[in-house]
């Protein structure tokens, strides 16, 4: 894997990103953006590490190569914890989550004399083979574990934020679940290079690394704030995320005599003053513009409709482009100014959202109407 240019770009681009996210550009998802940090210096470390091998200076500059070798435990750890803080609306570092860096402590205290002095801890050939086989196994383990429960988080929240947005383009994280299909080959690149050390895969390795690093650059510094409301709002939402979460039933939030009432209400907020034209239009915004709590709101769209937040203000939505589409307005509008007329914020979704509602195209639909 010898091509030190792309390794060093790599390296460079990693540690800076890594500087970047520690202040993220208008302090947006502040807490994940540094465990993100912390991820993307592992990923730094890793390519440091390579980028020493193949130059032959591990020995040389020792304690780098160590640190950087032992920064592989940190890694998924910092991952998981990052994403754990991009999908809670409310979350902060809690101390039992230091047990997560246990792998990584454990490992740096061993490996410390190493990096003192240069001589590794006498210990006999039997506990040598079980520390070593103990570690070639945790590493490839830890690593698999949680990815697959940062996946699993990532699912979930996609799922959560349709309770509480009405577009999810900006905030649904898919992003970070494409990044976790990259790691996952560079993840099998570095087991090829662990174990098989397949030459043709192997000369891939460097241009897949900097694919990632360049990957997570342009989407972590372009991200929006995911849950951009108020402190209380926040907290709101954080307890109806919980209430809900794998749960059949919800907790009735409304009396059967109040229901009715703000059901009506809602049906006239929405056909007299179209808030749902506003593309950042969310539940706490509705609820606060009817005056009851994001709780309440919920409820009654979750139980009278039978939906989410989400496909309830877009059903309005795709009414709206229905009428514009079939208006003399559209002579003037194509299909994307329709979709922004209407309160979309991306063609991608008017489109997928119109097909669903209507089994056709917005397309398709000026066609047929037009017959």
């Amino acid at each position: 894997m010898n091509n030190p240019l792309l390794i060093g770009l790599a390296t460079g681009a990693a540690f800076l990103l890594a500087f970047l996210l520690i202040d993220p550009p208008g302090h947006r998802n502040l807490y994940a953006n540094r465990w993100l940090a912390i991820f993307a210096a592992t990923l730094g470390c890793a390519m440091l590490e390579i980028f020493l091998h193949n130059l032959d200076l591990q020995h040389d500059y020792r304690v780098l190569a160590d640190l950087a070798e032992v920064s592989r435990f940190l890694s998924a750890p910092a991952l998981y914890l990052s994403i754990a803080c991009f999908v809670s609306p409310e979350r902060r570092f809690r101390r039992i989550e230091l047990l997560h860096l246990l792998p990584f402590v454990l490992f740096l205290l061993l490996i410390m004399t190493h990096m003192i002095s240069g001589r590794n801890v006498e210990i006999n050939l039997a506990v040598a083979k079980l520390f070593f086989g103990i570690i070639g196994i945790t590493l490839p383990l830890q690593t698999v574990v949680y990815w697959a429960l940062s996946y699993g988080k990532l699912r979930v929240h996609q799922r959560n934020i349709r309770e509480v947005v009405s577009s999810t383009d900006l905030v649904d994280l898919r992003w970070l679940q494409k990044l976790l299909w990259v790691l996952a080959g560079v993840i099998c690149l570095w087991l090829n290079l662990a174990f098989f050390e397949l030459p043709g895969v192997a000369r891939l390795t460097p241009f897949l690394y900097l694919v990632a690093i360049y990957f997570l650059s342009y989407f972590a510094l372009r991200q929006g704030e995911v849950y951009a409301f108020s402190k209380e709002s926040r907290q709101e939402i954080q307890s109806l995320v919980v209430e809900t979460a794998g749960k059949p039933a919800r907790q009735k939030r409304v009396d059967d005599a109040v229901f009715d009432d703000l059901k009506t209400r809602l049906e006239e907020l929405m056909q007299s003053q179209k808030p749902y034209l506003d593309p950042a239009l969310s539940l706490p915004s509705l609820a606060g513009k009817l005056g009851i709590s994001v709780h309440e709101l919920s409820y009654v769209v979750n139980e009278a409709y039978e939906e989410n937040f989400f496909a309830f203000v877009n059903r309005y939505r795709v009414t709206e482009a229905k009428r514009l589409l079939l208006s003399d307005a559209f002579e003037k509008l194509n299909i994307l100014g329709v979709a922004y007329e209407s309160g979309f914020n991306s063609k991608t979704t008017f489109n997928t959202t119109f097909k669903k509602l209507t089994g056709q195209s917005p397309t398709d639909f000026v066609r047929s109407g037009k017959l």
